[in-house]
């Protein structure tokens, strides 16, 4: 915080002293204090910020050099902070307060920047011109305005300007105001003052390239994925509130969910990826997600859903399911739409091993929160607002609207039929805080396994291929929690099949078959 706190600071600063604004960086000695300018990365040697009205040029303050009485371009000197230069003429104002002889003048340079100086970023130093102020030197007052053409091959470089005050013979102080360098502001007070602009950043959004998954689009710039690497697998027991026969394949999906973020940590939009594996039911089930606590009115657009012309559900113009609390999509309204039945008299699809397996297609959903950088009037979403707790997803039994099987612990949308909670197995409570569960040892009819797993055979139960599921269950996750891991005696793998996107076979029988292209 106190770093944050600091920098706005040094913001503040810049847009009144510096007055920092769109192809010019400027310095008119306004603050008064010069601790105050090394705070916004300028830096000065021998020089003060002063009210002494013999060096005074305008306002109330100028900046005023000690005496001036050496050759060196290093005894007294001003240095601007890094900046990205552009074509046209540095200005300034000067005077002298001369009271015997010599030779004053001002040395005009700039210093390019060098990533192997891990102390200041300095690297060569290169002379632009210089201004020489006339003699005699004694007494004299007059403003002199100075302008110093820019060399055409310094634009768009990575630069700072840099003044030495040099002098011979006698003393003399030199006064320097209303300063003005054409060009934008590239130090990063937060970060040693070195040049934001070393990091290459295409799209402007003020993330580097090398951190930015969308280094040519201002508006994106994060990818943030769940699970975080690979698929997981969501599968479905579709006889709730009954428990069924247990062999959790009456509806099989890997998904992906990417939350794409910009650089305000906004999420852009939510990018789903589904591949249906398995329907083991005799059912015509649907699938839908919601995300819990997103407001339908910050939803842009969907696309990628799938629904046949008989649906029994109401889309909104925007591709939303209508009267809704929170958005939810309907991916497909049934299986056929997405997965292929092998026919002759197969009960579901990819479940038996004595018909023909089809391998899994991918499927595409787009949900659009922001566009060109701008969200609804209903307002911005932030990453967390979208983490595992709002992801919602819940089967639909036999096209029948009300019926929805959800993950334990997750509440039902607005379209449920809550009259069915409660019965048989089911141990849900009807009323606007309900959640799904069991009355029974907790076995849930729906489960999010966070990798890609294999599933059951048709009328194998899930506790006789994952040998420490029940445990798992029954001890409210604290017993073998990794029960859907390849180890030894954990999987019987006689009872499983495996299609999916990721592997070229199928496990069968506890023997790899081809998948058929």
């Amino acid at each position: 915080m106190k770093k944050l706190l600091v920098f706005s600071y040094i913001l503040g600063l810049m847009s009144f002293s510096l007055q920092a604004q769109e192809n010019w960086v400027k310095n008119n000695a306004e603050l008064g204090d010069r601790d105050k300018y090394f705070a916004a990365c300028w830096s000065m040697g021998a020089i003060s910020v002063s009210d002494s009205k013999q060096t005074l040029i305008s306002g109330e303050y100028s900046l005023r050099s000690n005496q001036v009485t050496n050759e060196s371009k290093t005894a007294t000197w001003l240095k601007s902070p890094w900046m990205i230069m552009e074509a046209g003429e540095i200005s300034f104002n000067t005077r002298l307060d001369g009271s015997s002889g010599g030779e004053r003048s001002i040395v005009i340079q700039y210093i390019e920047f060098d990533s192997e100086n891990e102390s200041t970023g300095e690297g060569d130093v290169t002379e632009i011109d210089e201004f020489e102020f006339p003699n005699p030197i004694n007494k004299q007052t007059e403003v002199h305005e100075v302008t110093v053409s820019i060399p055409n091959a310094l634009a768009g470089k990575t630069v700072k300007i840099y003044f030495s005050l040099v002098g011979s013979g006698g003393s003399a102080r030199i006064g320097l105001d209303d300063l003005a360098i054409p060009g934008t502001y590239a130090s990063d007070p937060s970060e040693n003052c070195f040049p934001k602009s070393q990091i290459a950043d295409k799209d402007e959004d003020g993330i580097a390239d090398e951190e930015d998954a969308y280094p040519e689009d201002p508006y994106k710039a994060f990818d943030n994925f769940l699970p975080a690497t690979g698929f997981g697998t969501l599968m479905f027991e579709d006889l709730w509130p009954a428990r069924g026969d247990y062999d959790f394949n009456d509806l099989v999906v890997d998904y992906k969910l990417n939350r794409v973020t910009d650089a305000k940590g906004d999420v852009v939009e939510i990018q789903i990826q589904l591949s249906p594996r398995a329907a083991g039911a005799g059912f015509t089930n649907g699938f839908g997600i919601e995300f819990a606590g997103l407001s339908p009115k910050k939803v842009m657009q969907v696309t990628g859903t799938k629904a046949s012309s008989e649906s029994i559900h109401k889309i909104d113009e925007k591709g939303l399911e209508l009267d809704n609390e929170f958005a939810t999509i309907i991916p497909f309204d049934k299986v056929s739409l997405v997965l292929t039945h092998p026919g002759g008299g197969a009960l579901g699809i990819n479940t038996d091993p004595k018909f023909e397996l089809q391998k899994p297609d991918l499927q595409t959903i787009v949900v659009t929160l922001k566009e060109e950088g701008k969200s609804t009037e209903a307002g911005a979403t932030k990453l967390g607002e979208l983490g595992l707790d709002n992801f919602n997803p819940f089967l639909i039994v036999n096209q029948k609207r009300g019926v929805e099987v959800h993950l334990p612990g997750m509440k039902p949308t607005k379209h449920a039929d809550q009259s069915i909670f409660g019965t048989k197995e089911d141990g849900s409570t009807a009323g606007p805080d309900s959640f799904y569960r069991n009355k029974e040892n907790g076995l849930p009819w729906g489960m999010n396994v966070p990798v890609s797993i294999p599933y059951m055979v048709n009328k194998a139960p899930i506790t006789k291929g994952y040998a420490r599921f029940f445990e798992w269950v029954v001890s409210g996750g604290e017993s073998y929690p990794d029960w859907y891991l390849d180890k030894s005696g954990f999987r019987n793998s006689r009872l499983m099949l495996n299609a999916n996107l990721q592997e070229d076979t199928i496990v069968r029988g506890g023997g790899p078959m081809r998948v058929p292209r």
